[in-house]
């Protein structure tokens, strides 16, 4: 069975964001969310659909495992109503052969220094709601967006890892860029 994994980040309590995506990441054996979780921030406006007691309890409900990595929006009291653990300030996992730093990316010299200290394949970061696919030496960096709200020429988007490469996704399902494993 291969193993499927959708990469989601700053919902900014938006449950129309997270039930978006949902749909298509359907199949996923793990979804791993950048942070900036329930949230809109005082310097954001309010995202569509701001919801985050409603969105605490669909991520509560998921059936597929959620990581949570802390981001500058998530409180203390978002762990406390989030049934899925929130780690702070990464998290480390191994799939498919490859090593997968994960964290918010607030401070942006640190994504590269953990990288290089883990010796990571893929690293994955929110925090600037501008999707990206990068190459540093042998580390891919992965930026999924925002799914709320986004910064740049993309829309809302995610971002989903398989076999075949990672892809990024609007939240209508269309793809920004795909970029299969064997040419990044």
């Amino acid at each position: 069975m291969s193993i499927k994994i959708a990469v989601i980040s700053d919902t900014h309590g938006s449950l129309k964001a997270w039930r978006e995506a949902e749909r298509l990441w359907r199949g996923s054996n793990l979804i791993i969310h950048l942070g900036d979780v329930l949230y809109h921030g005082p310097r954001n406006p309010l995202p569509e659909e701001y919801a985050p007691r409603e969105l605490a309890e669909e991520i509560n409900l998921s059936k597929i495992p959620v990581i949570i990595i802390r981001g500058n929006c998530d409180a203390d009291i978002d762990a406390a109503i989030l049934k899925w653990p929130i780690s702070d300030p990464y998290s480390v996992l191994w799939w498919d052969g490859r090593l997968i730093l994960a964290l918010h990316g607030t401070d942006l010299g640190e994504p590269g220094n953990l990288a290089s200290t883990f010796n990571a394949d893929l690293v994955l970061t929110g925090h600037t709601h501008v999707s990206s696919i990068t190459c540093e030496g042998k580390t891919i960096f992965l930026n999924p967006g925002s799914a709320s709200l986004p910064k740049g020429k993309n829309p809302a988007s995610f971002a989903l890892l398989d076999v075949d490469g990672i892809r990024i996704l609007t939240l209508m399902g269309d793809i920004i860029c795909f970029e299969p494993w064997n040419l990044i």
